[in-house]
């Protein structure tokens, strides 16, 4: 017999225990569908993915290698080493997005269906998943813009110090790169706020999602770092195990390679870089899969953090009795 769960209200007040605890059960609840659809988008997203990811330590390896011989990179193996760097970037953002997509649509028909995620179907789902990868694509677009105008006005500071004096650029260099590192760790955690908002609530535009995504992320910092730091813990543990057969595989190949022993045929075979590769899937398999929890964390963090600062589901109760009194 299925066990009925209670269900979890997304825009409550909770403490730091009923943050966690709302998470995994949510997680508990729902993981048969959840796992369902994950294995249908991102197995096939993993094996791709880990085609250029392998190549690319494939190439870095290599590139060890002929140092150590003191030989030369010939151009046609730099140029597949770059394509597969690159090809892993786009690859691991275009799985993130797509990953993303689907636990925000997830989180949506989730609070929207009166039997949750139960008997649920594709087609229940489709309709939010393209919304949410949509503003998913708008948001990354518009971060990405606006990361690129600060680098711009970084850069022509800096260039403009060095013109005024050399030592005046030495030192704005120095402080540039301090408060680099401080304005990263102060400003990533509130950044966590900007998806569940422009994701979750359909009536904000992307630049009034950041400026309200850093407004409830700057009032719950503690919250949203206790959270991260728990959470990350546990997908680093949960990451360790899935990537532990490709990480001894590609160094002991590394290991038989750079100590010249080529003698051993089997290392260089097809069978041992076909199973390399499978433990390459499994190990983008199990990265993607830490991110479930991640994702669904900070959803929890931001319900209660719209409902600590703004109120909104307290808002939403009232609109929901005014419906039915005027029924």
């Amino acid at each position: 017999m299925q066990v009925e769960y209670p269900k979890i209200e997304l825009y409550r007040k909770r403490t730091f225990t009923e943050k966690l605890t709302d998470t995994f059960n949510f997680l508990r609840e729902n993981w048969r569908v959840l796992l369902k659809y994950f294995l249908y988008m991102m197995l096939p997203t993993s094996i791709i993915l880990a085609l250029p990811f392998n190549h690319f330590f494939e190439g870095y390896f290599n590139l060890i290698t002929t140092l150590e011989s003191s030989g030369s990179f010939d151009d046609l193996n730099l140029w597949l080493f770059l394509v597969s760097f690159v090809g892993s970037i786009v690859g691991f953002i275009f799985a993130a997005l797509l990953l993303e997509s689907f636990i925000f649509a997830m989180v949506r028909v989730y609070n929207r269906r009166p039997n949750r995620l139960k008997d649920l179907v594709y087609a229940d789902f489709r309709d939010d998943f393209f919304f949410c990868l949509k503003r998913g694509v708008i948001m990354g677009l518009v971060g990405l813009a606006i990361m690129v105008i600060i680098g711009i006005i970084v850069v022509a500071i800096f260039a403009l110090s060095f013109a005024i004096s050399p030592k005046l650029g030495a030192v704005l260099s120095v402080l540039g790169v301090i408060v680099f590192y401080i304005a990263i760790f102060v400003l990533i955690f509130p950044l966590y706020m900007v998806s569940p908002v422009y994701l979750l609530e359909d009536e904000i535009g992307v630049l009034a999602a950041f400026k309200k995504g850093f407004r409830l992320g700057f009032a719950t910092w503690g919250g949203i770092f206790a959270v991260m730091f728990v959470i990350g813990i546990i997908s680093s543990i949960f990451q360790t195990f899935t990537m532990m057969p490709w990480y001894i595989m590609s160094v002991v190949k590394m290991f038989f390679t750079l100590s010249g022993e080529m003698d051993k045929p089997f290392f260089h075979s097809f069978l041992y870089a076909f199973i390399q590769y499978l433990t390459c899937i499994l190990m983008c398999l199990g990265y993607l899969l830490s991110m479930v929890f991640t994702y669904v964390g900070i959803t929890i963090q931001y319900g209660h953090a719209s409902e600590k600062i703004d109120g909104r589901g307290v808002s939403q109760r009232i609109e929901k009795f005014d419906e039915f009194d005027n029924f």
